[in-house]
């Protein structure tokens, strides 16, 4: 495993501090894969560079929180997640339906979370029981048909604790963004933090529909309690095509919402 000098975290928080650029969240960015820094003192059970998921296996089982689909629920394409955090690092292991994600230009995986494990924060009510996410993390597994970094965007939560979209069809209440301005390249069309302004995160594909993706928690600008929680979906054409935690649908075939994961802080690693 690499170890990274603590001084390189200072600097990359610095240099968000200075950035100019101006990534659009929704479009690739381009250029070379964005490195994971960690202090020096700190070896990460997970690498994203080595083709493999086998360190997986080997993680303390009460600390690595899992979900698989379950038969009968609406938007199936995400099969499976796993998600490990230890002191520095949001580990995630997600994997999809392959024959369902058929457009490959452009796969954009969302992060619901809420962070301070907080009932009375956040929101997006939509896909998950609990209305109580603060931040959601954005971009593509999948990009022009080939492994895209997940180095997300970092939205906030702007509507009503606990709101989300009551309808599927009804697009109102995506909050994630100030409703009181408009928004543009200029301002990373609303993101906290814009895709690829920071080196949160890094990714690898494995077996063709396997992502490992590992986070900074550091640079994800909300504090993150010793327990969160957390859910996912997975897009095509920006409408979401699989939801995990899930739930099978009801006799009349409504979603049923399922709570999201919730995760451990390993911090003895």
């Amino acid at each position: 495993m690499k170890k990274f000098q603590f001084a390189l975290l200072c600097a990359a928080t610095l240099a968000f501090i200075a950035c100019n650029e101006t990534n659009k969240p929704d479009e690739p960015t381009g250029g070379d894969d964005p490195a994971v820094e960690e202090p020096a003192d700190f070896v990460s059970p997970i690498d994203v560079t080595d083709g493999s998921l086998a360190e997986w296996d080997a993680l303390p089982a009460e600390y690595v929180a899992s979900a698989t689909h379950v038969e009968g629920a609406q938007m199936s394409a995400l099969k499976s997640v796993k998600v490990y955090a230890d002191q520095i690092f949001l580990n995630v292991l997600v994997e999809w339906d392959a024959a369902a994600i058929t457009d490959t230009e452009w796969v954009p995986l969302h992060m619901y979370i809420n962070a301070d494990n907080d009932p009375k924060t956040g929101g997006y009510s939509t896909e998950f029981a609990e209305g109580d996410a603060e931040i959601c993390l954005e971009t593509a597994v999948i990009a022009a048909g080939v492994s895209n970094p997940y180095n997300p965007a970092v939205f906030q939560w702007w509507g009503e604790t606990g709101g989300g979209i009551t309808d599927q069809t009804n697009t109102d209440g995506w909050f994630w963004t100030d409703p009181t301005s408009t928004h543009d390249d200029a301002d990373f069309w609303g993101a906290i933090v814009g895709t690829a302004q920071l080196p949160i995160g890094n990714s690898q594909i494995v077996d063709g529909n396997k992502s490992e993706i590992q986070l900074l928690r550091e640079l994800i600008p909300y504090p993150f309690a010793d327990e969160f929680t957390i859910g996912f979906d997975i897009q095509q054409a920006w409408t979401s095509v699989g939801v995990l935690p899930n739930a099978a649908d009801d006799e009349l075939g409504n979603m049923v919402k399922a709570p999201k994961l919730r995760v451990k802080i390993n911090y003895a690693d």
